[in-house]
């Protein structure tokens, strides 16, 4: 895990020259006004290709362009830094945005977005969305705004793809093509903010003023601030050192929050905090690790989805509020889990110390798992873990997006039965289409590789004169800087 260790700040440009006076008293340096945005999740990387974290996915989403982008509360397919269509049922050709610069004043070109695309593919980082681009054949640049995409098959998501944090355009002049950009460099994207300064716990935004792309930031500085844990984040809401929160605050910091708010005449905190509505925006899954040998075990997967039903109020890894979601998993009663054959059985089950109230479910999932015979379960927040609890949302918010993470990794004797019904899911449309998802959800609650756990409100706090404006959220539902504003 990356610690923004290196206090990193870009060079400064010469100073001009100053005016011929012998009289005349310097003017004082006006201090810079921050919108400050606290988080507790930490920054693993800064680099699209390897960016896991939803922390990561905010600095990403808001540093890099990419080719499109999804606005997440319509779904719907947007030019970023250029205008894409299909010329065929597997060519999507790009034509790029007259004009892109990357911060340092390189220009952006078809050679670049070449690079980056088959950078991530190559690198493949586990936990990405470089598999989502899985239909990609073939680049040609035929010009410097030209880019040719070449599929496999014909895949009605590839532009979603090229929407996601994986599919970000680097500079190929400035990162390598197969190592991950150094802690304490700081990145060189397109985007509505570049970063200025790297901070042991934060980093500094600047506005990018020649961005040319669908999101354009409003406030020209900000501050991202990474919290220890939610009683920072809940002090930080409490003295108003801090703009604006997004995740960190545990279930008992939200219901304070929320009963201060409602019984305020002002309907807000002591300081002036409201609650952003993020309607069923936070899921909770249960995820297999590939590696673990333990996954083998189907009478396992099947009564550990079954001890977890009663306490379920996700009824589907696509949640709901999504196009074409589908009940596939059991809720409530008292359902009986399968007999394990005799001997003790060792699980590790991992979640974020970071994320908001997953070690209490975590916990809860622990005592749910060991009420069936011979099964015991440690807890992990680091290293290799049978299973990982999870509320990172998908790259893209759609039913593929989400159906991202089982697809991924299928068991062999489903493998063959998700191929197949995947490519129906990506190269058909109407009823057919409709038709394959709902295949897909049924049939990860019967392989029970990724269990949903629950789904409720995403945590958004902010102060006193901050407004959100337009989209202020990414393809993948993550926090995007430039949709904020303060006065």
């Amino acid at each position: 895990m990356l610690t923004l260790s290196a206090c990193t700040t870009q060079p400064a440009p010469p100073p001009k020259p100053a005016a011929s006076s012998t009289s005349a008293t310097p003017s004082p340096t006006p201090e810079v006004d921050y919108l400050k945005v606290a988080t507790v999740d930490p920054i693993t990387s800064l680099d699209p290709a390897f960016v896991t974290g939803p922390t990561g996915a905010t600095v990403i989403g808001s540093v890099y362009q990419r080719l499109m982008t999804v606005l997440p509360t319509t779904g719907e397919l947007k030019p970023d830094a250029a205008d894409c269509l299909f010329t065929s049922k597997v060519v999507y050709e790009c034509t790029l945005t007259e004009g892109l610069k990357f911060h340092n004043g390189d220009v952006l070109d078809s050679s670049d977005v070449k690079f980056s695309i088959q950078r991530a593919l190559r690198i493949g980082a586990p936990g990405t969305s470089a598999s989502l681009l899985s239909a990609l054949r073939r680049i040609d640049t035929p010009d410097p705004r030209t880019v040719r995409f070449t599929l496999e098959w014909p895949d009605n998501q590839f532009g979603y793809a090229l929407a996601s944090a994986a599919a970000s355009i680097v500079d190929e002049a400035y990162y390598d093509p197969d190592l991950e950009l150094a802690p304490g460099t700081l990145p060189n994207g397109s985007g509505p903010y570049q970063v200025t300064a790297i901070g042991e716990n934060d980093l500094t935004f600047a506005r990018y003023l020649e961005y040319l792309g669908a999101r354009g930031g409003l406030f020209p500085n900000l501050k991202l601030i990474v919290l220890p844990d939610s009683a920072a984040a809940e002090a930080a809401i409490a003295d108003a050192s801090v703009d604006v929160v997004w995740r960190g605050l545990d279930p008992a910091a939200q219901q304070r929050l929320d009963l201060e708010i409602s019984a305020s005449p002002d309907h807000a905190t002591a300081k002036g905090f409201t609650r952003l509505p993020l309607n069923g925006w936070r899921t909770n899954r249960l995820v297999w690790s590939s590696t673990s040998k333990l996954r083998k075990n189907d009478a396992l997967r099947a009564a550990i989805a079954t001890v977890l039903q009663a306490d379920r109020t996700a009824d589907s890894i696509v949640p709901v509020g999504v196009p074409d979601h589908v009940a596939a998993f059991a809720v409530g009663g008292r359902a009986k889990p399968p007999k394990l054959k005799k001997g003790r059985l060792k699980l590790t089950l991992a979640y974020s110390s970071a994320a908001p109230g997953n070690g209490d479910a975590a916990r809860l999932i622990r005592d749910r798992i060991e009420q069936l015979d011979g099964v015991t379960v440690r807890l992990v927040t680091a290293g290799e873990a049978d299973l990982t609890l999870t509320d990172q949302p998908a790259w893209v918010n759609n039913a593929m997006g989400w159906l991202q993470a089982y697809l991924d990794h299928p068991l062999p004797a489903s493998a063959a039965k998700l191929t197949d019904a995947s490519r129906r899911a990506r190269s058909t449309t109407g009823a057919a289409r409709t038709a394959a998802l709902a295949e897909l959800q049924q049939q990860a609650a019967t392989d029970n590789t990724v269990v949903p756990i629950s789904q409720s409100d995403g945590i958004m706090f902010i102060g006193k004169g901050v407004k959100t404006f337009g989209e202020t959220f990414g393809s993948d539902q993550a926090l995007g800087l430039w949709g904020l504003l303060r006065g």
